[in-house]
């Protein structure tokens, strides 16, 4: 079991639907490169801009993910991706995935926590989602609104 720590958090209170993080989790986080931040993207009409992207140029954890502001709420919402087998560094989120049955907290959950905590107090984040292993890193977060 991962050890949590205790943690500040802002309250997370969110009108961004979960159709649309579910969107954001399940495809559109696949879709991003780590090159395109400030780049906006349309999801179910909607308008997100993409602030921050983090991904394995930037961490050796396998860790995937990103930051959207939803230009109409001003929301912001982290956006944590699934396993990729065949990724660049899949075998990581594979060992991420098989570490998280045990006791010993995996290398990708820090640095998913590590990544929420400096966008949280950078942006004051609202919601956080995630696909698959990303759901399970989404929930690692105090808070969480959605984990597809």
């Amino acid at each position: 079991m991962p050890i949590i720590l205790k943690r500040t958090v802002n309250k997370v209170s969110s009108v961004t639907n979960h159709k649309d993080l579910v969107e954001l989790a399940g495809f559109q986080s696949y879709k991003i490169k780590e090159g395109e931040r400030y780049r906006f993207i349309k999801v179910n009409d909607k308008k997100y801009q993409i602030v921050s992207i983090i991904g394995p140029k930037e961490n050796k954890t396998g860790l995937d993910a990103m930051t959207v502001q939803n230009v109409d709420t001003g929301e912001y919402t982290v956006v944590f991706q699934g396993t990729q087998v065949r990724g660049k560094y899949g075998m990581h989120d594979m060992i991420t995935d098989i570490q998280l049955l045990g006791s010993t907290e995996p290398e990708q959950v820090k640095a998913a926590r590590a990544y929420f905590d400096r966008m949280n107090k950078k942006y004051g984040v609202h919601s956080v989602c995630g696909n698959s292993l990303g759901g399970a890193l989404a929930n690692v977060q105090e808070n969480q609104v959605c984990a597809v």
